[in-house]
């Protein structure tokens, strides 16, 4: 049977057609690393940082398109990224968050020469991550500066002072007794284990919630758990960059567009309704004065609910991976654990296990117990963050020989200050709480992240203490935690703030 005759253009079309899928993702590898390339050499022409001789040029990571070490890399991999770029470029170098330089600070002595001045630095706009993170978190108090941010400081500051977080500790007791209640009711505790992130990630948030709102309507409860997984998956677009970084975005059809848009609308409405029932019922909650404000015309709208934001669940993260962490830690320390049971124990002066007395409260606040110790020595082992928020001084400074001027950002690497510096001797990867007895906060200064430095450190740490205080005093009163075959040490890989995914076992005492 004769062949039918094939035209020789089509057979080659449909040959380079293969090729092209076949090698789609070398082309494209090849396409971004010109690209990169080409704006990496443009960058580090544009902005030249020298030494005071003028000699050295400063060491800096490649660009890398789009996101140059950005989001990704800083966030989902900075553990990783800490150690790897610091071996390449040494305690001082450079590195691009977008098209953003960024100055990376190791050195105790270097991180007191930028951060002397630290209650004058500006934040990075919109922390250096582009349009998206502008309209989600981009005018909360935590990331803007100058008259702004004392203005929405003035407004929201006092929600969370020492003296607020010690007004709470009998209402955060309560939480935490129904909570493990709750888990007893659906079976978790008597598995004999826990997963400390899926089992407790919501105590924090609903006692946050009810600082700010007050008690919440089944409805208004509802909705706001409905908000969650919302909110996190646009937070996730925000750490992964991209198109999402540029304002011409916000005209694609995109998910995060769509997302951003229902949650805005959702989570406007819900405070609205959350005041209306505030004022219907009476109760003088937090939130309503800040609403008074910004009807008054001292705070704009949307610093308003962006604060609102990042004090329920920017700050969730933040909580729930320091909780995560603290129990891992005691489940693979049972002497720590047992030492910290005894204390507690004896705290308990009048009152009876489970019931806050007046020197479980003094307890709980100091800051000199073993408890402080045991937080303190698990948040400097795994830091929330692998590297700090941007901010820039506001005159040149002269860092390691290099003049870095005013206006450019600076990050501090918290595994580089916490675990691999000098300051913490040779057991500096080893959970050892008592090296904190009796260590004043003085002493650590420019040693130590946690918080933040300065006048400008988190709003919310006096509650997020309070609440993993009461979680690890309630636990081990009434459980001995220990590892278990399932348990690991892996950082949960799509969490931006450092938290584990695993199961330790919890039996009854």
């Amino acid at each position: 049977m004769p062949r039918t005759p094939v035209n020789t253009s089509v057979l080659v079309l449909v040959f380079f057609c293969c090729v092209a899928i076949q090698f789609r993702q070398v082309f494209q590898r090849w396409g971004t690393d010109i690209l990169s390339w080409v704006i990496g050499t443009y960058l580090e022409w544009k902005h030249p940082i020298l030494s005071t001789d003028g000699q050295q040029r400063i060491p800096t990571c490649p660009y890398r398109f789009p996101n140059g070490q950005g989001d990704i890399a800083k966030f989902l991999e900075g553990e990783k990224n800490s150690k790897a770029w610091g071996k390449v470029h040494g305690k001082l170098y450079r590195l691009w968050s977008g098209t953003n330089q960024e100055i990376v600070l190791s050195n105790p002595e270097d991180i007191k020469i930028v951060f002397r001045d630290s209650d004058v630095h500006a934040k990075a706009k919109n922390n250096d991550a582009g349009w998206l993170m502008s309209e989600l978190l981009g005018r909360c108090v935590g990331l803007i500066t100058g008259e702004e941010w004392r203005k929405v400081r003035a407004v929201t500051g006092s929600t969370f002072t020492h003296k607020n977080a010690a007004a709470s500790v009998s209402a955060v007791w309560e939480f935490t007794k129904e909570h493990f209640a709750k888990l007893q009711e659906d079976g978790k505790l008597s598995s004999g284990q826990i997963n400390p992130v899926e089992d407790f990630r919501f105590l924090p948030f609903w006692i946050v919630a009810s600082h700010l709102y007050g008690p919440l309507s089944p409805s208004l409860k509802a909705e706001l758990r409905a908000l969650v997984p919302l909110r996190e998956s646009l937070f996730r677009s925000v750490i992964q960059g991209g198109a999402t970084r540029f304002s011409g975005s916000q005209l694609l059809p995109t998910k995060a567009n769509r997302e951003l848009r229902e949650f805005k609308r959702r989570w406007w409405r819900f405070n609205k309704e959350a005041v209306q029932g505030c004022l219907r019922d009476k109760r003088n909650a937090p939130v309503v004065e800040m609403y008074e404000e910004m009807r008054g015309g001292r705070m704009d709208p949307e610093n308003l609910h962006q604060t609102l934001d990042e004090m329920l669940f920017a700050n969730l993260d933040v909580t729930i991976g320091a909780i995560s962490w603290n129990l891992l830690f005691l489940a693979a320390n049972p002497d720590i654990q047992e030492e910290l049971r005894i204390e507690v124990q004896g705290a308990r002066i009048q009152g009876e296990p489970g019931k806050p007395s007046k020197s479980a409260d003094e307890y709980l606040l100091s800051s000199t117990s073993l408890l402080t110790a045991c937080t303190l020595e698990s948040a400097r082992l795994k830091p929330a963050a692998a590297f700090t928020v941007p901010q820039a001084a506001s005159t040149d400074r002269v860092v390691s020989d290099m003049v870095i001027p005013a206006g450019i950002n600076f990050i501090v690497d918290t595994h580089a200050l916490n675990i691999r510096n000098q300051y913490w001797g040779p057991d500096n990867e080893l959970y050892r709480p008592a090296r904190f007895v009796g260590r004043k906060p003085s002493e650590m200064r420019y040693q130590y992240w946690r918080f933040g430095f300065g006048p400008r450190q988190c709003m919310g740490k006096h509650m997020a203490d309070l609440v993993i205080r009461v979680l690890l005093v309630y636990l081990v009163e009434r459980f001995s935690l220990s590892l278990g075959p399932s348990s690991s040490w892996d950082k949960n890989p799509k969490a931006w703030i450092s938290h584990t995914e695993t199961q330790i076992l919890c039996e009854p005492l």
